[in-house]
């Protein structure tokens, strides 16, 4: 697992050329060969449509516009590829649709949120998937949650939120996203004095309401913040106080920002924050099919999608975007995936009860 992880540590445009193009040819060599005429045939003329499970103007949203720029030229018969936002408690929604009603042919593709997992895991009755059965394509990098809090919240330090002295932020949530998690876990594993206030579509949401003085902060990626608010940490406007990951994150510009294993004052801490919130996210911006795709169709999407992860084209524009590249293959995201819903029933058990407490 933890090599797994270092997949999602960002690499210099060089390395990172050179180590996507390798996973590409491993991945290669492991998939039985395509019919591409076959598949050149199917795609020919037709419109792939990316669904987005968050609002527009959010990281998702952002990543997957950049990839339908250059996803086409790798898919046999080169269809049109179009990006549709299905926001929704987490991308529950989008998930649904695509996992039922979304046509199986291979001209629909979900881009969801890893971090969904644990609502399926605990039986959310708004679950009609099982992430298990999802044909996976691709995630093109892991992310470690952060807490950003505005200036004017007046904490500059998570101590500062911690006991029953702990002065209040108030937090804006995305349900059923670790947006909605991260803030939970933070007071309720950690004794954190944060008032979650859930319910919005999506970050670029959230970001209206911090705006507009609704809320004062929310978790979100810094592989995403930094996409759409870097002028923001670098005004001294928005501070982050923790990272809930399971390791620092080495090119986070700000110092002694503490993750899991600094926060945590035991091993059963450790343990609920990071399957709560690290781990669900090494395949958080997940590509995916819904069952019953061809199987060709389904390894010809594969293939494309880690062939432009290793485009030279698609990595400047990503680097320019402030995006970072990192991928997982398909295989990599569903062991993972496997692995995660096998969960410990212990664990299972305490996670549940912090994220979805039984109704009184």
């Amino acid at each position: 697992m933890k090599r797994i992880i270092r997949l999602g540590i960002f690499l210099s445009s060089l390395l990172m050329i050179g180590a996507t193009a390798g996973r590409v040819f491993a991945a290669q060599a492991a998939k039985p060969a395509i019919d591409e005429k076959a598949v050149a045939d199917f795609y020919r003329g037709k419109t792939v449509r990316i669904i987005v499970g968050f609002s527009a103007g959010g990281g998702y949203d952002a990543y997957s516009r950049v990839i339908a720029r250059h996803l086409g030229k790798y898919i046999p018969g080169n269809p049109a590829i179009i990006v549709d936002n299905m926001a929704g408690a987490g991308s529950i929604i989008a998930a649904n649709h695509v996992y039922n009603a979304a046509p199986k042919d291979g001209t629909v593709i979900g881009n969801i949120s890893g971090p969904i997992i644990l609502e399926q895991l605990f039986n959310n009755p708004a679950v009609q998937f099982d992430m298990a059965k999802f044909r996976y394509l691709n995630v093109p990098v892991g992310g470690t949650y952060l807490m950003i809090v505005t200036r004017k919240s007046g904490v500059s330090k998570l101590e500062e939120t911690l006991g029953p002295k702990g002065k209040q932020i108030v937090i804006g949530a995305v349900p059923g996203s670790t947006a909605e998690h991260g803030p939970i876990l933070i007071r309720d594993v950690l004794g954190a004095n944060l008032k979650v206030v859930s319910g919005y579509k999506g970050t670029a949401e959230i970001r209206l309401a911090i705006d507009s003085g609704e809320v004062e902060g929310f978790f979100n990626t810094w592989t995403s913040a930094k996409i759409t608010s870097l002028d923001k940490f670098k005004s001294g406007e928005w501070l982050v106080l923790a990272q809930l990951g399971d390791r620092p994150i080495k090119d986070l510009p700000f110092p002694n920002v503490p993750a899991i294993p600094a926060m945590a004052r035991n091993e059963e801490q450790r343990r609920l924050l990071s399957f709560g919130a690290s781990v669900p996210n090494e395949f958080g911006k997940s590509y995916a099919l819904p069952p019953g795709v061809p199987a060709e169709r389904g390894a010809a999407l594969e293939a494309a999608f880690m062939k432009t992860m290793a485009d030279k084209e698609f990595l400047a524009e990503a680097e320019k975007g402030k995006l970072e590249i990192a991928p997982l293959s398909g295989d990599q995201v569903q062991k993972l995936v496997v692995e995660f819903l096998g969960m410990a029933p212990d664990l299972k058990a305490k996670l549940q009860k912090l994220i979805r407490p039984a109704k009184k």
